[in-house]
């Protein structure tokens, strides 16, 4: 982050990965319940961001909680739920918001540029869970959606900031300015501008 910060004036985000994605993906012998390596994986990536965050980071982002995907397929296993999620999260951040900018990015996944899901599913399910993250930014697909979950991130996210995807990046086709500009004057309708951030789908892939 400090090599990055050196070559700009404006804020560089920090991404990072959240602590159930790490869970899931290592080989662990030590713990034995899942939602205690879990925490403790949130615990220690907690104090890596407050030095982080002390070395002078302004913004970081959560790559990426599993609260949406797991409220969409309806999942209520005693850990992977919607609820834990939210308190995995907001246990990794304490304390570091009004220190830094803390975005939620959430991703319908995106392997080799291209679509996890036949027929995307609906963010409106999790919107209650992602209101309680411990975040000023929440981030939204909604170029490879058409907006049509626009309306309802309205009524869902009503207390901070909303980032929407204007641009795809499962497809070789540029968007052109005219269907940028609809679908942010579709988020208009429903997000008020010092509340609407614009970025990409996700960009990860």
């Amino acid at each position: 982050w400090k090599a990055a910060q050196r070559l700009t004036t404006r804020p560089v985000k920090f991404g990072t990965i959240t602590p159930e994605l790490v869970a899931m993906a290592v080989r662990d012998t030590h713990y034995k319940d899942l939602r205690k390596a879990i925490m403790a994986i949130s615990d220690a990536l907690h104090d890596e961001l407050v030095e982080l965050v002390d070395a002078g980071c302004k913004v970081l982002q959560m790559e990426e909680t599993q609260i949406h995907l797991l409220a969409a397929k309806g999942l209520v296993d005693k850990v992977l739920n919607p609820d834990f999620m939210v308190e995995v999260f907001n246990n990794t951040v304490r304390g570091l918001r009004g220190k830094a900018e803390i975005w939620c990015h959430t991703c319908w996944g995106n392997p080799a540029a291209q679509r996890i899901f036949a027929t995307q599913p609906s963010y409106a399910p999790a919107l209650a869970a992602l209101g309680r993250v411990d975040a000023d930014v929440i981030t939204f697909e909604c170029a490879s959606m058409g907006g049509s979950d626009l309306e309802a991130i309205g009524r869902g996210i009503r207390d901070k900031k909303v980032a929407i995807g204007v641009v795809d990046h499962h497809t070789l086709q540029v968007e052109t300015p005219e269907q940028v500009a609809g679908l942010i004057r579709s988020a208009l309708k429903h997000v008020p501008a010092e509340r609407l951030v614009l970025a990409s789908d996700c960009g990860m892939g």
